[in-house]
């Protein structure tokens, strides 16, 4: 692990908070020796924690991908018990960017999300690591580019199920086998793909698809959407998941206002992210390779600023 010292810490100029949570503090900042803006995490949970290692040594140890946020620096100050983790800076989150948006998101513009999200997972699970925390404020967007970010829960991981710390992750986005065992120690990667299928139908509906106010209630509202974790609906092919599914998403209001967003195939996918079963559920490779990617879009003409450009891009497709 290669640290610097405080005297880098001269280096950069504070410009403005924006973020912050239980782990301290995210700074807007200047590089002053490269005129790059940059965003500074200060930690404030003391020198080198457990979270604070296994994010440094994350972000060290892995390669530079376009979907994952990119690490520039670490800067350690003994005499305070403080450390600072140097990021490339971008604008918003998802999770800020569906809360703006005051349309639902456009067909094309879901799958883009998706595809740069499970580019970033499959890359992750590739080189060991489960992430643990994917939800929408964990991504960080540029205009229509996405990274994932946040490694403070992170973890390496073998190739199959492992002992690991129970309960980890935003509740929300918790996979079921984290819940149905409040103390379950083994699981694996396949967590983060139930994170991404909640993901994935937030895009669509525009609100979290899962939003209990503790573990039991979370299960239940999965349970009520999803149906029992019986051997019917544990299947990765479960009809009977998909049509739950189909009927809640498309009976939802937010969704009607998006009619065709998503299709057989697009539910298809969003069934095998959300399989109860970890064994069943799709992998980051995978969903890739899913048709609903390749699909053609149903565009409609509110995608567009005016009808001359809808048609041009009839047109094209022909």
């Amino acid at each position: 692990m290669v640290i610097s010292g405080l005297e880098s810490m001269y280096r950069y100029e504070y410009m403005d908070k924006i973020g912050s949570g239980s782990y301290g503090n995210v700074y807007k900042a200047l590089d002053k020796q490269t005129g790059e803006i940059v965003a500074m995490k200060h930690e404030i949970r003391g020198l080198l924690s457990k979270s604070s290692f296994r994010e440094i040594n994350i972000l060290q140890s892995l390669p530079r991908h376009p979907s994952m946020v990119e690490f520039k620096d670490v800067i350690m100050d003994g005499r305070r018990d403080q450390v600072y983790i140097v990021m490339e800076y971008l604008e918003t989150d998802l999770k800020r960017y569906i809360n703006l948006k005051e349309k639902s998101l456009g067909v094309s513009e879901v799958k883009s999300l998706m595809k740069q999200l499970l580019e970033g997972v499959k890359f992750l699970h590739e080189n060991g690591v489960m992430h643990r925390d994917l939800k929408p404020s964990n991504l960080l967007m540029n205009g229509d580019q996405l990274k994932i970010c946040d490694f403070g829960l992170s973890r390496e991981f073998g190739s199959k199920s492992g002992s690991y710390t129970p309960g980890v992750g935003t509740r929300w986005y918790r996979a079921p086998e984290l819940l149905i065992h409040g103390a379950n120690k083994y699981y694996s990667s396949a967590i983060d793909m139930w994170s991404v299928g909640c993901i994935m139908a937030e895009l669509v509906l525009k609100e979290v698809l899962f939003k209990g106010g503790s573990e039991i209630d979370q299960l239940s509202k999965i349970h009520r959407i999803l149906g029992s974790p019986n051997h019917d609906v544990a299947s990765s092919s479960s009809s009977s998941r998909l049509n739950l599914l189909r009927q809640m998403i498309l009976g939802d209001t937010s969704c009607r206002r998006a009619p065709g967003l998503l299709t057989e195939l697009g539910f298809d996918l969003l069934s095998k992210l959300l399989a109860y079963d970890p064994n069943e559920r799709i992998t980051a490779e995978d969903a890739l390779r899913h048709g609903w990617f390749v699909e053609f879009d149903s565009y409609s003409c509110s995608e567009f600023d005016s009808i001359l450009d809808y048609y041009r891009l009839v047109l094209y497709r022909l």
